[in-house]
């Protein structure tokens, strides 16, 4: 019985390491607006300040009709704590096509024309903080 106590250990201290090195991720809402208006359909990025930054998944979210999003990362709902720098681009709506065709259509023009859409140099940030985060208003001109 001991011994085998002594050969699980570790096992147990391993996957005890790796769950404790797992991030926990919180809830995070928000609101996108376009000149006091919601823009619905806007997605909202968040990437990660720091070192990091380049290699960590992003949190995302798409404004429904009254602006607000929720933000998921991966497969994860919410974000982990800490500061982010964000973007937002907002899509035209796709216009009635009958063309028939076997390539894909290109992406839809950002209604925002590109204003929000670097990271470098969107002006935009967020700080996500342990718990329920409701954030304030990205309000777009």
């Amino acid at each position: 019985m001991m011994r085998r106590c002594l050969t699980l250990s570790p096992w147990l201290l391993l996957a005890l390491a790796l769950c404790s090195c797992s991030a926990r991720h919180n809830t995070v809402q928000g609101k996108v607006l376009y000149q006091g208006k919601p823009a619905k359909g806007a997605l909202v990025v968040f990437y990660p300040k720091g070192n990091d930054s380049l290699t960590a998944i992003p949190a995302t979210g798409v404004a429904g009709e009254d602006g607000t999003f929720a933000l998921s990362s991966g497969q994860n709902a919410g974000a982990v704590a800490g500061e982010y720098v964000v973007t937002v681009t907002w899509p035209e709506e796709p216009k009635d096509s009958t063309k028939i065709s076997m390539e894909p259509p290109p992406p839809p023009p950002d209604r925002l024309k590109g204003r929000y859409a670097n990271r470098e140099t969107s002006g935009l940030s967020a700080t996500v903080k342990s718990g329920t985060n409701q954030l304030e208003p990205f309000d777009l001109r």
